[in-house]
């Protein structure tokens, strides 16, 4: 924060318990003054949460700890210089610290509102350089006492905001978390800082056996699926896996998801999770242990999307929230049901259970023609053309490339009722759509359409500074207007993006690159160690006159079952659409230097600022001469 002078710092993060914090965590907020002149600093108390107006009843201050309808809420180092206080009467408290009139003295009853809006502000002046700390506890409250009881409140006995652990430790920290993920390398402005807070809000969400969002919750099974892929793209295996077997402790003897029996999708995406998780994790053991219960949700997906696409009677199913028109239920469950089965098929044959997986191939044959025809069907209402997109998007389905003109189409559809990139959430709280732009983005790479940047761009625009998303953003504020506040399906949808620009893989190959926007043409760039559904790829591009020269090295998996079950020609198809649609090859490691691009490469200082992040890739020849095509080294 800017002031006359220099700067505030404001920093915040989570601790467990321990030395000086209390029972359960809490959350350091600290204010640095990095400025010339001294400045005041408040600690504020309104009814307020991330989503909304709340109801607080009374404020009380107890010595250094600042105590919310009764509970522990707020503990301060030392006790306040001066004081505010507001209600639904006086107003709220901002008015008295912004007219000076706080004080030093604290009502004898405390901050008192019937009306639910009771505010409080502490204030402690901050010389220059100096810095103040104050703690957020994050264990729930436990039961309120009835007031007539009049029980005294617990004391915190030895907390303290200054014995808290630093911020360079927890930094120190989320740097050895992250350290198994790929180096992606994108050339936009805010892409690494958004990646890397992106990474670690997702590892927060799956922190234990289950995958929760902060404000909601539990989350259901498709969200919770969407974010375990993500982890998976981005290296975080360990706790996909353990996400994974979470979920496999909720399926229902019927096999269905507790309390989810009329999400197809849910079970559907279970599938996909599980078969994304094998090839990228190369880890065949998890479908060995799983394939019981693989083969019994692939009967149960396949008879209960027959029976909800039936004539007679059909079964009545949900879909996500932007899901609600029935031709998009319908179009939405029928593509997550046949992806979903070719999932269930290539797990079971990674398995060794060549029989189930026969059996269930045969029920996606069964599947298909319903799928086909629906995607025929689909017309051009944008709710209806946004559930086909994101599903084909989000389930890996073969049929996206397969159907490249109707998938377009559909696309256009899309787009046509979208303002600017951003594409529209209309079903309940309206607003634009993180997850939905994410899905059309990664659609209109696929389709090798440049302009699918332009999503990636507003994501970011509209995430900055704290790297969040809402499930619905206000159109005009960018400010989270409906759903969750901090949306984990927003949080993977993000992470999914930007993993598409980098490499898109499918059964049968990689595309390196597979759109390159012209401001990016005649900059270095760098992927080391993401995983495919084919290996491990490196890849780098460093430009040589008008040519970019390619190199990279893929490792493919170490378990030979992976390739086996997949049942595609080896070696597979390496191609670099966005800088060259004509090359292609099998080699899994080498360069070799790209035909020029259509239009000429330049460096676009307006659009691609050095806060990429890390150095670009040295170019090794300067001259313009050709690199060697092949026998060459990644490193």
């Amino acid at each position: 924060m800017r002031v006359p002078g220099g700067e505030v710092t404001h920093r915040a993060w989570a601790v467990a318990a321990g030395d000086g914090v209390p029972a359960g965590g809490a959350v350091v907020i600290e204010i640095h003054n990095a400025s010339a002149v001294p400045v005041a600093v408040a600690f504020a108390i309104r009814p307020f949460d991330p989503t909304g107006r709340i109801s607080i009843s009374r404020i009380d201050l107890d010595a250094t700890s600042v105590l919310v309808d009764g509970h522990r809420a707020l503990h301060l180092p030392r006790p306040p210089s001066r004081v505010a206080f507001g209600s639904a009467e006086l107003g709220d408290a901002l008015h008295m610290v912004e007219s000076g009139t706080a004080g030093t003295d604290w009502p004898e009853d405390g901050v008192r509102c019937g009306a639910g809006r009771a505010s409080a502000a502490v204030l402690y002046p901050l010389p220059h350089t100096a810095t103040i700390r104050v703690l957020v506890p994050l264990a729930p409250p436990s039961p309120r006492a009835p007031r007539r009881s009049r029980q005294a409140v617990p004391v915190d006995v030895g907390v303290s905001p200054g014995a808290a652990v630093d911020a360079a430790r927890i930094v120190a920290g989320w740097e050895v978390q992250t350290r198994r993920c790929p180096r992606i390398e994108l050339l936009e402005r805010r892409a690494p800082d958004a990646l890397r807070a992106a990474r670690r809000f997702a590892l927060l969400h799956a922190a234990g056996d289950d995958a929760e969002s902060w404000s909601e919750g539990l989350l259901d099974v498709f969200d919770a699926c969407s974010l375990i892929v993500a982890l998976d793209q981005h290296g975080l295996h360990a706790e996909a896996a353990r996400l994974l077997m979470g979920l496999d402790d909720r399926i229902d003897v019927d096999g269905r998801f507790e309390q989810e029996h009329q999400r197809i999708d849910a079970g559907a995406s279970w599938l996909h999770a599980v078969a994304r998780h094998v090839e990228l994790a190369d880890d065949v053991v998890l479908a060995r242990s799983l394939a019981a219960d693989i083969a019994k949700i692939a009967h149960r997906v396949h008879r209960d999307v027959l029976a909800a696409v039936g004539r007679r009677r059909p079964r009545h199913t949900r879909g996500p929230s932007w899901v609600e028109d029935p031709d998009a239920v319908r179009l939405h469950d029928l593509i997550w049901a046949h992806s979903a089965l070719l999932c269930a098929q290539f797990a079971l044959r990674t398995a060794d259970q060549t029989a189930a997986a026969s059996e269930i191939a045969g029920l996606a044959a069964e599947v298909l023609p319903l799928t086909l025809e629906a995607l025929d069907r689909a017309d051009a209402a944008p709710e209806v053309a946004t559930a086909g997109v994101a599903a084909l998007v989000e389930s890996d389905s073969p049929l996206l490339l397969a159907h490249r003109a109707r998938v377009a189409g559909l696309v256009d559809s899309v787009m046509s009722g979208s303002a600017g990139a951003a594409v529209w959430h209309a079903v309940g709280r309206a607003g634009s759509s993180p997850r939905l732009t994410a899905a059309i983005g990664t659609a209109r790479a696929r389709l090798g359409d440049p302009g699918a940047v332009h999503a990636l761009r507003w994501i970011l625009e509209v995430g900055e500074p704290t790297w969040s998303w809402a499930t619905v953003l206000h159109p005009r504020t960018g400010h989270g207007s409906g759903g969750d506040g901090h949306a984990p399906g927003s949080t993977a949808a993000f992470l999914r993006l930007v993993r598409a620009h980098a490499a898109l893989d499918d059964a049968d190959g990689i595309d390196l690159l597979p759109v390159v926007p012209a401001e990016w043409l005649g900059q270095p760039v760098e992927v080391h160690d993401l995983p495919t559904r084919h290996g491990r790829l490196s890849f780098a591009v460093r430009w040589h006159g008008e040519r970019p020269a390619l190199l990279w090295d893929l490792i493919a998996q170490a378990d030979p079952a992976i390739a086996a079950a997949r049942g595609t020609p080896d070696p597979i198809r390496l191609r670099c659409s966005g800088l060259d649609p004509d090359w292609s090859t099998t080699d899994t490691r080498g360069e070799t230097l790209l035909a020029a691009p259509a239009i000429s490469p330049a460096i676009h200082s307006d659009t691609v600022s050095e806060e990429v992040g890390a150095g670009p890739v040295p170019v090794t020849d300067t001259d313009g001469g050709e690199p060697p095509v092949s026998g060459g080294s990644f490193s």
